[in-house]
């Protein structure tokens, strides 16, 4: 992973939320966190939270969830068909603005993020493997919220790392912006693809104590 970049990103978060503070001194702000649980046949769900505000100055555009620990796994191979579904995106709901219409004219008050899998988002400076959820399914003509909450979901057979925080592990582009946010919760570990017997997230954790 390319700190350097990564670093102008937070430097560049910060010089953002210090162009749009308000009169009080507040800033635009967010944060993640997240949950994994088995789904069976040696898969897992991962669940993250993301809570922003940019205060009425802009709306999300992108939400970028970093993969770090899967970016150099040996086995891992993208190329390769039968890994296919090793990383999956499900998709995100957001709440939608009002007058939200999806694409075939009926109301809807929750916006429909698509996720692909993604190696790099040179608009955020992000030269990692990650999930990127774009308002591009069927709400597309909606507005997403200025300030508000999503859960995004997507499943791997990458059994889950201990819970940690996992600094700048989400990005949020809005028009210009790019917002950095910390995420704590769980992520894919790099572990051999081959599926393994249906196993509790329980079971999981308890061999890390």
């Amino acid at each position: 992973m390319n700190y350097a970049k990564l670093t102008l990103v937070s430097l560049t978060a910060i010089l953002i939320g210090a162009a749009l503070a308000g009169p009080a001194g507040a800033s635009v702000t967010c944060s993640a966190v997240g949950d994994a649980h088995s789904i069976g046949g040696g898969q897992f769900e991962y669940v993250v939270t993301i809570t922003w505000g940019f205060m009425g100055y802009a709306v999300p555009d992108r939400f970028d969830i970093a993969l770090p620990h899967l970016a150099d796994c040996n086995f891992y191979n993208p190329d390769n068909p039968f890994q296919s579904d090793y990383i999956i995106p499900v998709g995100g709901e957001t709440e939608a603005a009002s007058g939200c219409l999806d694409v075939g004219g009926a109301p809807s008050d929750v916006i429909d993020w698509v996720g692909e899998v993604r190696f790099e988002d040179p608009d955020c400076w992000l030269p990692t493997l990650h999930i990127a959820f774009e308002n591009v399914g069927s709400t597309e003509s909606c507005s997403p919220l200025s300030d508000g909450t999503g859960t995004f979901r997507f499943t791997s057979y990458g059994i889950p790392m201990p819970e940690q925080t996992h600094y700048e592990g989400v990005i949020i582009r809005a028009g210009d912006v790019c917002l950095v946010c910390d995420y704590t919760g769980p992520l894919p570990e790099c572990n051999i693809w081959t599926p393994v017997e249906t196993t509790s997230w329980g079971t999981i954790k308890g061999l890390y104590r």
